[in-house]
């Protein structure tokens, strides 16, 4: 079977599974409350929430940039928030093999002519974002009253299991396995430049822990997007310690890839976790489905960016991903 045909069953099959874990949750819900919800929310709230996702972007381009000035890679801030920006867009709309990481890789590496360098600084990224969601909810775990079951040991494992992705990247190892590739020159160019890149950002402590500060940030910009949708629907049971515990595993749970874009995973982590501060399902799937589409709807703006700006990369992005 050709990489396409394997790539429309992988689709065909999360399509499957996100729409067999929505229908399984929303037949326990009153659809007369769903609409009593959206019917009466608040639209400065949720004016708030779009409000608040800019500024997600703009610290994750930010930090972004700090990793690539750690790895040696000059990058304006105004060029990797529009690739943020569209990144965002094909996450969104695109849910295949060329990805929101997968675009900034490629559209960064030709903006830097390092595409090792970027797709090591991407990689560093996404495991710094995971760091710093586990630890803003270890932070709030001892302050809120209410105590999740395993939620402390949870984040405890995403962490281990992020610093050791991370102290990879960062030990010399890819130079040992490049003598095993010896025979084979791409391979070993590509563990050279890992090495190369590896060992700038370890030279770079204190911009890799700014990075890290950034990523909490972020998440806590995610936790203030929760929390403007909740005041919009005017449901008060779930104060900002309390959410700054439950969203980070919320996001956790949108990253299993067993759905698509996290619909079905990350309504069931919501309905589950809001469920301990009194939130009904109904309410809390609400929630969620209002943050993805406002998560969807900004992110139409990386989508005028790409099609504005980019239309010779579009077509050899795609030819390089086949």
């Amino acid at each position: 079977m050709s990489p396409q045909g394997k790539e429309r069953i992988k689709i065909l099959l999360k399509t499957i599974v996100s729409v067999i874990l929505m229908a399984w949750l929303v037949k326990t819900i009153e659809w007369g409350q769903i609409a009593n919800l959206l019917r009466n929310a608040r639209l400065s709230w949720l004016l708030l929430a779009f409000l608040f996702v800019i500024i997600s972007v703009l610290v994750s381009a930010y930090k972004w940039q700090l990793i690539c000035r750690a790895s040696g890679l000059k990058c304006e801030l105004k060029e990797l928030w529009k690739i943020y920006w569209c990144g965002l867009f094909f996450n969104n709309f695109m849910p295949s093999s060329i990805g929101g990481d997968a675009l900034r890789i490629y559209w960064a590496g030709r903006y830097t002519g390092d595409a090792t360098g970027t797709g090591t600084s991407v990689v560093v990224e996404r495991v710094l974002a995971t760091v710093g969601l586990s630890f803003l909810g270890l932070l709030a775990a001892p302050l809120v009253q209410i105590q999740v079951p395993y939620l402390k040991a949870f984040f405890i494992a995403m962490i281990l299991g992020s610093l050791f992705v991370l102290v990879l990247i960062l030990s010399p190892l890819s130079l040992l396995m490049s003598r095993l590739f010896a025979g084979f020159p791409k391979v070993t160019a590509l563990l050279n430049g890992l090495n190369t890149h590896g060992s700038r950002l370890r030279s770079q402590k204190g911009l890799i822990f700014m990075s890290l500060l950034w990523s909490v940030i972020f998440q806590f910009c995610v936790v203030m997007v929760n929390i403007s949708i909740l005041h919009a629907f005017c449901v008060d049971r779930i104060a900002l310690l309390e959410a700054c515990l439950i969203i980070p595993a919320t996001s956790v749970a949108a990253m299993i890839p067993i759905g698509i874009n996290g619909y079905g995973t990350r309504e069931g982590a919501y309905a589950a976790l809001f469920a301990y501060f009194g939130v009904n399902r109904a309410e809390a799937i609400a929630v969620s489905v209002v943050f993805a589409l406002i998560v969807t709807i900004s992110s139409l703006w990386g989508g005028w960016l790409w099609f504005r700006n980019e239309q010779n990369l579009k077509g050899q992005l795609f030819q390089a991903e086949a």
